[in-house]
């Protein structure tokens, strides 16, 4: 009777719906991720998520419109976790504009390193889908606003001012994704240390008078 009462009230296996909507939209973000970013993988399909996944089409439709949608919502958590992870290494960092500089980077590059599928997802194959082509260039762009107020913090009053500041911002951040885009896809033989240091070299001479 109990059981029947839980059940009737949404609550099922000690979770409610809710709670089981979320599980499933984790699962499904994880199969995302994990068939778009492999590498030499098939093309990714709404089919192949849901296989991987375990679920079924039913469940998909639940959390998105179509694949794109879903492509877009890993985008979007990748590029949250990038902007956390670099915040976090510049605030638990001490030192001068350069080590947090660098301590930042490294935590950008990282990320990759951890889990190649996310660099791929954001940084290789996102561009070639039109759809996914302005949210990554808004991530780009949300990432050189980081730079850009990072410099002001740093730097203070010998920071590029204005516009130029802007420009500064975004060149430094357009530059480290070509790199790490032909670093991950094998176009030059370096390494991430090898990568953070250069980025630190020229966040240092961009963002500053």
């Amino acid at each position: 009777m109990l059981g029947a009462v839980a059940v009737k009230q949404g609550v099922y296996r000690g979770q409610s719906a809710q709670e089981r909507s979320a599980e499933r939209r984790a699962r499904l973000l994880e199969a995302t991720l994990e068939v778009w970013g492999r590498e030499e993988g098939p093309p990714v399909t709404m089919t192949r998520i849901c296989q991987e996944a375990g679920l079924t089409e039913r469940y998909f439709y639940e959390q998105f419109t179509g694949l794109e949608e879903a492509l877009s919502s890993v985008l979007e958590t990748i590029y949250d976790e990038v902007l956390d992870v670099t915040a976090r290494a510049v605030g638990e960092t001490l030192g001068g504009p350069a080590e947090r500089a660098h301590a930042a980077v490294t935590a950008f590059v990282q990320l990759f390193v951890d889990d190649p599928r996310k660099g791929r997802a954001a940084m290789i194959l996102a561009p070639s889908r039109p759809t996914l082509r302005a949210r990554r260039q808004a991530m780009l762009k949300g990432l050189a606003d980081f730079a850009e107020v990072e410099a002001l913090e740093l730097y203070g009053d010998e920071a590029e001012p204005g516009s130029g500041g802007v420009l500064a911002a975004m060149l430094f951040v357009g530059g480290l994704s070509e790199l790490v885009v032909a670093w991950l896809d094998g176009t030059i033989d370096t390494t991430p240390e090898e990568i953070a240091d250069a980025a630190t070299r020229a966040f240092t001479r961009l963002a500053h008078r």
